[in-house]
């Protein structure tokens, strides 16, 4: 089945929107302002409905997130300069602590003044504008390289480096029930006696930002999404901390996560392996309780696309532990190679070497990818389960926690594949 996937215009606006105290504005038409505006709102709820009654004023439109410019015809012939020295003050006036520009694919083309527009509003220090083709990036890339810029601008002076502590790259708010993996996360990290400082991408605050470069560690989640961060990171003398298992999916590159964090800190991981370990243990007593339907896992044909980080483990642990079979692989744009080279290796080594690069195939039991595609192919008949793990997979109707990251994220998949199995 052919995908949809977002792209970089769209990871940009949502990295701004990360931040609990920034605010994107999109320079561009209403139409391109509605699904961002719904959007941030779904994933990352900053305000309580009762304090949107302030935002009936130009510019918001009574929708306090991604405020827009509305542009129009005449705007794209003769310009819109007008709107940004006329909006950017309003916009001001609810006091957010970074403003971010961002031009929609078409108004891009205007060549509108943004750098006159914030220096004669007078917020060269609170407002950057991101004047390029994000469009042609990948998701992760223009989420990566916003947050990037942002740090660029904050430029944040290095103090003393605070011992045991660290910041979490490679998260989004783009990424399934990512509170929940990220309180997990937390949890387990502090538990081997570090401290989580900043979360770039997934809720922090400008302030824990600027803090940020005074932790000793970064730890990787999944590298695409971090990229230049890592390396802006590195360049202020912070150790960055990779698994070479990828991204924490399933248990076993879950339980090399803490382990490379463990060693790279000189910490004690005991307690999050132990959590691990009892996890693994109940599905094992779930898997002897159900017998029959836990037979009926071995050998089912699934498709997975998604990021290489996150893709690679995935299926190597579907294919180790539960006996599935991938015939189907398929990396997004912007994909680390080097995760690319480890899934292909995989794959030939099990004799699954063409299955990479298929798209999800009509006929898989089970699909583990992007919400859209996984969803709408279960409703279509085409496989039998549909597990959403990609961007975007909001799980706004989940109560119950139920990430794609960690040892809850295991157990989500696993509980996807055994009601799917049950109702097949």
């Amino acid at each position: 089945m052919k995908r949809t996937l977002p792209d970089g215009f769209v990871g940009a606006v949502m990295a701004v929107e990360s931040i609990s105290d920034a605010l994107a504005m999109l320079h561009g038409p209403g139409g391109c302002r509605v699904r961002f505006m719904v959007y941030s709102s779904a994933v990352f709820p900053r305000m309580r409905l009762e304090e949107h009654d302030d935002y009936f004023i130009p510019y918001f439109y009574g929708y306090p997130r991604v405020p827009a410019t509305y542009l129009d015809e005449y705007d794209f012939i003769n310009g819109a300069y007008y709107k940004l020295e006329e909006g950017l003050p309003i916009i001001d006036s609810k006091k957010p602590g970074l403003v971010v520009i961002i031009n929609s694919p078409g108004a891009g083309l205007i060549g509108d003044n943004h750098e006159r527009a914030i220096r004669e509003a007078g917020m060269e220090d609170r407002a950057i504008w991101m004047d390029e083709a994000l469009v042609s990036m990948p998701v992760t890339q223009g989420y990566d390289h916003t947050l990037h810029e942002i740090m660029e601008h904050l430029d944040p002076k290095k103090g003393e480096t605070v011992k045991d502590t660290v910041n979490i790259l490679g998260m989004t708010v783009l990424d399934k029930d990512w509170e929940s993996a990220l309180d997990e996360f937390k949890e387990n990290i502090e538990s081997m006696g570090l401290k989580v400082r900043s979360i770039l991408g997934a809720g922090a605050d400008l302030q824990s930002l600027r803090e940020s470069v005074d932790s000793e560690y970064c730890v990787v989640v999944c590298k695409e999404a971090c990229h230049d961060l890592c390396e802006f990171y590195r360049s202020t003398g912070l150790k960055i901390i990779e698994s070479d298992a990828g991204a924490p999916v399933g248990f076993d590159a879950t339980e090399a996560w803490y382990k490379t964090i463990a060693e790279a800190t000189g910490k004690d991981a005991s307690v999050p392996l132990m959590r691990i370990a009892k996890a693994r243990d109940k599905i094992y007593r779930k898997f002897v309780g159900m017998k029959y339907n836990a037979l009926r896992i071995k050998g089912l044909r699934f498709s997975i696309a998604g990021i290489a980080s996150v893709i690679r483990p995935m299926t190597m642990w579907l294919y180790d532990y539960l006996a599935l079979a991938p015939i189907a692989v398929d990396a997004d744009p912007g994909s680390d190679e080097g995760e690319i080279a480890k899934i292909k290796e995989f794959l030939a080594s099990i004799d699954y070497g063409d299955s990479f690069g298929k798209e999800p195939l009509v006929g898989s039991d089970v699909v583990l990818s992007e919400g859209i595609t996984a969803l709408t192919m279960k409703l279509n008949g085409e496989c039998k389960i549909g597990i959403p793990i990609g961007h975007s997979s909001m799980g706004l109707d989940d109560v119950i926690p139920r990430p794609i990251y960690g040892i809850q994220g295991a157990m989500y998949i696993l509980d996807e594949i055994l009601h799917g199995v049950r109702n097949s």
